[in-house]
């Protein structure tokens, strides 16, 4: 089954490469302790940890007497991901450590990964000993004056690749010059390795686009890493500023563009997309009016149904911002649980309750984070600077429509 245990594939994780890095350049006695070694340990699905094995206990104990902070933590036992150019060693010095927690557990230094280690994906592991908090009271063990090095790497499971790209948004054939971000959603979890590698945005002569999108640190995934958000240079999207008046914008009204992503990209499982996919678009003029709640049309359902509270827009918002910025509350206040859908490409919103609804007075609470495609939010358009004359530019500001369920019949 494609959502087998991954402790069996895990359980013959590759250690793949040991080394030990000399500081020093005198050799070290020949009278040694063993080495601490360090090892990949999976105790259930989608939960490894790294471990150091064969410390000693008075280093143990004392790690457990004496919380570090996090950069001692990551001073001492670093976990980063593989680089194809720097050596193992440099790893210290050169990339960002996986975050994680630390712990003393059966005798051992445990690293815990905040987020599951990805299969596929190699990492290199560095103990530097100099770090152990008793190591400048006594005299130190050959060992002490080395870096302790692995590389990780979690096996691939032998799957046949099953996840597919289900949708991008905005999910309307044409999109306003200035928009902002895309969304590419997927059948299943993906893995966080870096996925601007796997995108491309063509022009209609089929050439690439020349650095359309904004380059982060952090990709954006949502909780179950099932969307991932692209979004376009704010830099060239808005007018006046340096990058637009030298680039342009990355979309030009009037042309179509397609949007490719690579079969490559890694599942959780680190197999590759079921397949290719390509999504083209065409665009229109820009989109710089602010969001106006008042020209809202709601369809309001009677007293005891729970059929769908519905909110028509005249242009599309965010996809994503309508999960999570759209709320209802009830004749008490209290905010009502529910199920939300989008629909038709972005411009209906639909909130099915929980529970039956009452007769009374509830309110579509819409926070000042809600966007449009283009980030124009309520009460503040994207190009603030390009207002008409006689405009006041004013600040975001949350909404708030209030609607009555009446009994049926009525």
């Amino acid at each position: 089954m494609r959502r087998m245990s991954r402790t069996a594939a895990t359980i013959t994780a590759v250690l793949v490469s040991a080394s030990a890095c000399q500081r020093a350049d005198h050799p070290s006695p020949g009278t040694a302790s063993p080495d601490p070694r360090i090892e990949l340990r999976s105790t259930a699905p989608d939960l490894s940890s790294v471990e150091v094995v064969g410390l000693p206990g008075e280093d143990l104990a004392a790690l457990e007497r004496r919380p570090l902070a996090r950069e001692q933590w990551t001073a001492l036992l670093r976990v980063v991901v593989s680089s194809k150019t720097a050596a193992v060693d440099a790893a210290t010095a050169d990339r960002p450590a996986v975050l994680g927690s630390y712990a003393v557990r059966e005798g051992r230094l445990r690293f815990t990964p905040q987020f599951p280690f990805d299969t596929g994906q190699r990492y290199d592991v560095v103990l530097d000993p100099s770090r152990l908090p008793t190591s400048p009271t006594r005299s130190p063990a050959p060992w002490h004056s080395r870096l302790l090095t692995r590389s990780i790497e979690l096996a691939a499971l032998p799957l046949q690749p099953t996840t597919r790209v289900m949708a991008v948004f905005p999910s309307a054939p044409e999109v306003p010059e200035n928009q902002l971000r895309l969304y590419v959603s997927f059948s299943a979890p993906m893995s966080r390795s870096g996925g601007a590698r796997y995108l491309r945005l063509l022009d209609q002569a089929g050439q690439a686009v020349v650095d359309p999108f904004l380059p982060l640190d952090v990709d954006l995934w949502n909780e179950d890493q099932t969307r991932y958000a692209v979004l376009f240079d704010p830099g060239r999207v808005k007018r006046g500023i340096m990058p637009n008046e030298q680039m342009g914008r990355p979309l030009a009204a009037g042309r179509t563009y397609t949007l490719v992503v690579d079969q490559g990209w890694p599942d959780a499982h680190g197999q590759p997309l079921a397949a290719p996919f390509r999504r083209q678009f065409r665009v229109g003029a820009p989109e710089e009016q602010a969001i106006d709640p008042a020209a809202w049309s709601l369809a309001v359902p009677h007293e005891g149904s729970d059929d769908p509270l519905t909110v028509t827009f005249p242009k599309p918002l965010d996809y994503a911002l309508l999960q999570r910025a759209l709320t209802v509350s009830g004749p008490g206040g209290d905010r009502v649980p529910g199920d939300i859908r989008v629909e038709a490409n972005e411009t209906r919103w639909l909130f099915v309750p929980k529970v039956p609804w009452q007769t009374g007075t509830y309110r579509l609470l819409a926070a000042s984070i809600l966007e449009d495609v283009a980030g124009n939010r309520i009460g503040r358009p994207f190009e603030v600077e390009n207002l008409a004359q006689g405009e006041v530019k004013g600040e975001a500001r949350p909404a708030s429509v209030a609607f009555r369920v009446l009994p049926r019949g009525r």
